[in-house]
């Protein structure tokens, strides 16, 4: 077994060794933000997963572009429900309006003949 005095001075040279290793890290951390900061970093990151997923999405809709525009299709008519309701509705009554008058313009009611 080492004497006392012998441990202790390796394990300083231990803790000296890993000091200098941890504070050439640090430095070298702190010149790479110092260059491109973290904002910047983050807003790199953030574009290069952007454009992943895009060119992706892309890939995936050059594969299904029946079930792409079907949706859109879909959307526009969920969009557009309203006034094709309103359309149809209005047609529906036109067509009852003229079923019950006669076509010359007198405004006398058809006969129903049963």
């Amino acid at each position: 077994m080492k004497p006392a005095h012998l441990h202790l001075a390796e394990a300083r040279q231990a803790r000296d060794a890993a000091r200098a290793t941890f504070d050439a890290n640090l430095a070298q951390v702190k010149d790479d933000l110092a260059a491109r900061g973290v904002g910047g970093r983050v807003a790199d990151r953030l574009g290069e997963d952007a454009r992943t997923v895009l060119g992706e999405a892309l890939d995936i809709a050059g594969e299904s572009k029946g079930v792409i525009a079907g949706t859109v299709a879909m959307l526009a008519l969920w969009f557009l429900r309203q006034p094709i309701i309103a359309w149809v509705a209005g047609m529906i009554q036109d067509d009852d309006a003229d079923a019950a008058y006669d076509g010359a313009g007198t405004g006398k009611q058809k006969e129903n003949h049963r």
